[in-house]
């Protein structure tokens, strides 16, 4: 919708406040403004007369013009067709600027006459486009005062508002017209709206014919005559930059009728017409069996000569949409479509009115008749109560501020204790629940005066649980295979003389099985390592000597009781023998518990005790006594990792590897938190201590992380060095990092902190 805001004193007593305020106040009860745009006329531009024009005696195409521009009378060469005398046209001075056209103003000499200045275009002035030849000016556009010459174009008051750009939601039809707009205005800012003398009804000598039932919809006919070809500036500049100006004059003055009261009008010949409802729902008017317009959709052709029979019509949006939604008419129109969908303005003696307004501005001759309207409308109307107000928008409301806000906005409201009865205007399609009520109070109040509240969210969590961990457990499986692991399959079942051998637990007795499939698979197995020692057997038996193999299962404990198990086994060459590594790169510890930890995510690693083994017979039977190691992860024991026992490697013929099992339903997938990072380069310091040789570096870090010294991220093993007797020398890397720049002194500080924590538990010192 674009709007000049000099059209709005037609429709408002009062003063309007300066523009971005009003921007501002439109914006928020919910009409945004997306532009406002000034008519930045050029300098040095002003009315002037043309007493005279006369052929150019050295050019066909030329006139020389003598221009009246108030102070003196000027001679200009002009080539425009449509130049006449007695015509008041805007005149560019010596010395203007025309920024449309970048074209300076100077005296000149054209075929051998002098001229002194330019008769302008709408085009040269950065108007839109009227015609082929020059602007020629009325006094439409200094309504109030007649045209003064010598006057500056930019003075004229329609060249003193400004052009709003209001961006409409779609359930807003209401607004796309100055009339709408200056409704809401009015409500703003308690101004008293200006509304057209109301006109006497006369019936028509020959009134079209209607049917017995019409759909919602509203229908005003009025005889019009009108014998004019003229179009007054004001209108026709209006049009054109709504970019709806069209060739027909009466079609321009209904339109521009429309524009200023939302009533959609059509012009026909006066002769006989018949209004019908066909099968699809729509209203059509026609003439001797030929449909000339289908209401709200097609508009009819324009008439040549008056008299002319006005239609003001409407039809309900709702139905209209559902016809077009069932019944798609490829003639349709979209200008007229995007109005009537939307909804016009259903009172359709409004926009008679403001032609009649019209007519007596601009044409005093003409005459207009109007018949009584029909309408099929009914006013909507809620019922609701005080609290039903507060709860929906928070607040509590009086019914009293309520009533006012609503009246303001041409509802009808009765208050019976905390109960309203409203009865919405005919012109408000969008309101139709008491939650649209509420939307409009709020509107009028101001968003910043609803308390700022939390959401209550009562959403739960419809995610499967076990489709979740699926996937979870698959993601891991993924990892194993890009880390080149081969996924392997075996039965439940088991040797139960195989697992003794191996030193796992068994069923007991009672629950073990009474009727096994055969001998090799006579019980239930308690670990999925015996089964991947057996495929590292058969692989290296074919001839494979890099394998690894990853399985992810089933197991029981000693009570038959099922969980979930994810074990590894790498074996051979971790890289086959290939340039530049000839003999190819065997599997180690470190290597597999890198490979692990991309798996599993990252985990320490805590030695076996004694103990344990004796508690555990596997850990000394199936893993090396000396290169096997629980699995912790944030604090929890989660499996173990080691070498094959080299005994065991020779009794079965395996290759030397590596096998792990971790219990999967301890495994968790990380949460990942953002959190800030320093811009300042990473500082590193290295210490060499001297240790006990049976202290761990797990141990040492740990003790530097609980004592939580400022700026140190983290704690890196580099070497080990063997030292007198019962002592290694441990060199360990800090990760100091900060928000802010460090010095060299803050640095030595935490490096001292940390040295001081290491000699205070573990007796460390430097080495020199």
């Amino acid at each position: 919708m674009l709007l000049n805001t000099y059209i709005l004193h037609d429709f408002l007593e009062g003063r309007l406040p300066n523009i971005p305020t009003l921007c501002a106040d439109l914006s928020r009860i919910g009409l945004e403004v997306e532009s406002a745009t000034p008519f930045e006329l050029p300098e040095r531009v002003v009315v002037g007369k043309v007493l005279e024009c006369t052929k150019h005696p050295n050019a066909t195409k030329l006139s020389v013009c003598q221009i009246d521009v108030g102070s003196e009378v000027l001679q200009i060469v002009c080539g425009a067709r449509n130049v006449q005398a007695g015509q008041f046209v805007a005149v560019a001075l010596v010395g203007a600027y025309l920024n449309a056209c970048n074209l300076h103003i100077q005296t000149s000499t054209l075929r051998g006459v002098e001229s002194f200045g330019m008769i302008c275009s709408s085009t040269e002035l950065g108007l839109p486009k009227l015609n082929e030849g020059i602007l020629i000016l009325d006094s439409s556009l200094n309504r109030d005062d007649a045209l003064v010459l010598g006057m500056p174009l930019r003075n004229l008051s329609f060249f003193q508002g400004m052009l709003l750009d209001i961006a409409l939601t779609p359930n807003r039809g209401d607004c796309l017209s100055v009339l709408g707009i200056a409704r809401e205005l009015s409500a703003l800012y308690r101004l008293p709206l200006k509304n057209p003398p109301k006109l006497s009804e006369t019936a028509l000598s020959n009134p079209p014919k209607l049917p017995a039932s019409l759909p919602p919809c509203a229908l005003g006919y009025a005889l019009l005559d009108l014998d004019a070809s003229f179009l007054p500036l004001e209108i026709t500049l209006t049009l054109a930059l709504q970019r709806s100006l069209q060739t027909n004059m009466v079609s321009n003055l209904l339109e521009y009728t429309t524009y200023l009261s939302g009533v959609l009008l059509h012009a026909y010949s006066y002769e006989s017409l018949e209004v019908c409802v066909d099968t699809e729902g729509f209203v059509r008017v026609e003439h001797a069996s030929q449909t000339l317009a289908t209401i709200g959709v097609t508009p009819s052709a324009p008439p040549a000569t008056s008299p002319f029979l006005l239609e003001a019509s409407f039809i309900n949006p709702t139905h209209l949409c559902q016809s077009l939604h069932r019944h798609p008419q490829g003639s349709a129109t979209h200008a007229l479509i995007y109005r009537s969908k939307r909804g016009s303005n259903p009172e359709v003696q409004v926009g008679l009115a403001w032609l009649s307004v019209l007519l007596t501005r601009f044409y005093p001759g003409a005459t207009l008749r109007p018949d009584t309207p029909i309408s099929t409308l009914t006013p909507t109307r809620i019922a609701l109560n005080v609290e039903e107000i507060a709860q929906i928008l928070g607040v509590h409301v009086q019914a009293v501020r309520i009533k006012e806000i609503l009246e303001d906005l041409n509802f009808k409201v009765c208050i019976q204790d905390t109960r309203l009865e409203i009865q919405v205007p005919l012109f408000r399609h969008d309101i139709a629940t008491p939650q649209d009520v509420a939307e409009e109070i709020l509107r009028f109040m101001g968003l910043e005066q609803i308390p700022k509240q939390a959401l209550i969210i009562s959403e739960v969590n419809h995610a499967n649980t076990h489709y979740t961990r699926y996937k979870f457990e698959r993601t891991l499986a993924s990892r194993a295979l890009a880390l080149q692991f081969k996924e392997v399959v075996h039965y439940l079942f088991a040797k139960k003389e195989k697992l003794e051998a191996l030193g796992y637990p068994t069923l007991k007795e009672s629950l073990d099985l009474l009727n096994p499939i055969n001998h090799d698979l006579n019980t239930l197995r308690t670990s999925l390592v015996p089964g991947l020692l057996e495929a590292c057997a058969r692989n290296k038996n074919l001839g494979f000597k890099s394998i690894a193999l990853f399985e992810l299962g089933s197991i029981y404990n000693t009570d038959r009781e099922e969980r979930s198990s994810l074990a590894f086994l790498a074996s051979g060459f971790r890289k086959s023998p290939h340039y530049p590594h000839p003999k190819g790169i065997a599997w180690d510890f470190y290597s597999f518990s890198s490979a692990l930890s991309s798996i599993l995510g990252r985990f320490e690693l805590d030695p076996l005790t004694q103990k344990q083994r004796d508690k555990y017979p596997y850990l000394t039977t199936t893993y090396h006594p000396y290169q096997s190691a629980w699995i912790l992860q944030r604090g929890c024991r989660i499996g173990i990792l080691g070498a094959v026992n080299p005994i065991l490697a020779q009794q079965d013929d395996l290759l030397e590897g590596f096998v792990a099992e971790v219990d999967s339903a301890l495994l968790r997938s990380k949460s990942y938190r953002a959190q800030g990072f320093s811009k300042l380069p990473t500082s590193f310091r290295d210490l060499t201590i001297l240790v006990d040789e049976n202290c761990l570096f797990a141990s040492l870090k740990r003790s530097l992380e609980q004592a939580q010294i400022p700026y140190l991220k983290e704690i890196f093993p580099l070497d080990i060095y063997p030292e007198e007797k019962g002592q290694i020398a441990l060199s360990m890397r800090l990760k100091i990092q900060s928000q802010e720049p460090l010095t060299d002194a803050r640095l030595q500080e935490i490096v001292q902190h940390a040295l001081s924590v290491l000699e205070q538990h573990f007796g460390a010192r430097l080495k020199r």
